[in-house]
């Protein structure tokens, strides 16, 4: 999902002792968590909505994503230059849209002037640029959308909205121990109590700023700690920070070299649930799910749900895009 900051170990590692090393009773080393009870299936999360099947962080592929019957939509996002959380991924506008340029250099206004269908062909994981590709929904007047259209959205579908995992980009600046993100979470936190979907809601960063900050805003929002395969110790040291500074889930890249059954089980005890990224073939699906994690983040959530026995085969894809299979190679 991003590159790993030399600062990064250093500031967590820090971050790590100052927690650790408060002897106050309140303090989140002192807490005792209570281990996790996970049920038959993991939940699933449908990654930036399910891009294979739908342009990504875009409204089409969560209704899609609803309409599938997952558990949990799963989306990013950055503020506009006129402040504004919107949904979108990079921190530049040139590999989903027709336009190009940074993100917070541009206005809501500006940002919705561009196709955010340009690029996307059905059963890419990720959009990649290609004209040679189908391209069924260029010019369908789809646009980047606001959060808070999405928290809108879920707020009148009441008990029957599915959950909501939303990650804080902390591009840019990377080399900021400081991030953008604050900022960010400053505009969200308030959007989501707004809403009242506060138990509906988990923010999720790869910064533990981010996350910390999210944490003194409101205690009772739930936060994800997103770990990198690029250092080999750090899912277990991501879980160790989240567990003395109280944060609820680790999430994993899935092909990091200490996520396994033991980090799994490891979390458990320690009261964390696990939720890696991004799965996409059947066999991974099968695999990962077989550790007992908690949920799953997948491009393409129809396979997910077919294999948990949950939906049949059918359209995967909404009305307008070419049907292809729930799961790729199929």
């Amino acid at each position: 999902m991003i590159r790993l900051h030399p600062g990064y170990l250093l500031l967590c590692c820090c971050l790590l002792l100052s927690a650790c090393g408060s002897d106050s009773g309140d303090s989140p080393a002192a807490a005792n968590p209570e281990p996790v009870a996970r049920g038959d299936n993991p939940i699933v999360s449908a990654h930036r909505g399910g891009a294979a099947y739908a342009p990504e962080n875009t409204l089409l592929a969560m209704d899609n994503a609803i309409r599938l019957g997952v558990d949990q939509l799963e989306a990013d996002t950055q503020l506009s230059a006129d402040g504004v959380a919107v949904l979108i991924h990079d921190d530049t506008l040139d590999r989903t849209t027709d336009c190009n340029g940074p993100v917070n250099a541009k206005t809501l206004e500006e940002l919705q002037s561009c196709d955010a269908a340009h690029w996307f062909s059905p059963g890419q994981a990720v959009t990649s640029p290609d004209d040679a590709r189908e391209h069924p929904l260029r010019g369908e007047g789809i646009t980047i959308p606001t959060a808070e259209a999405l928290l809108a959205q879920l707020a009148a579908m009441g008990d029957e909205a599915p959950g909501l995992s939303i990650e804080i980009k902390d591009i840019p600046p990377e080399s900021n121990f400081d991030p953008v993100g604050t900022q960010v979470a400053s505009v969200l936190v308030p959007l989501i109590q707004q809403y009242g979907l506060q138990d509906k809601t988990i923010i999720q960063s790869f910064w533990p700023t981010v996350l910390d900050a999210v944490k003194l805003m409101d205690s009772s929002i739930r936060t994800q700690f997103l770990t990198s395969s690029e250092l080999g110790i750090i899912a277990t040291l991501n879980l160790l920070y989240s567990t003395a500074r109280l944060h609820d889930i680790l999430a994993p890249d899935f092909e990091s070299p200490d996520f396994n059954a033991t980090l799994v089980d490891l979390a458990h005890t320690l009261g964390k649930q696990v939720i890696p990224w991004t799965m996409d073939s059947r066999s991974e699906l099968e695999a990962v799910t077989a550790l007992g994690v908690d949920g799953l983040i997948t491009n393409y959530p129809a396979c997910l749900l077919a294999i948990q026995g949950r939906r049949g085969q059918g359209e995967a894809a909404p009305m307008g895009v070419p049907a292809i299979a729930d799961c790729p190679g199929e």
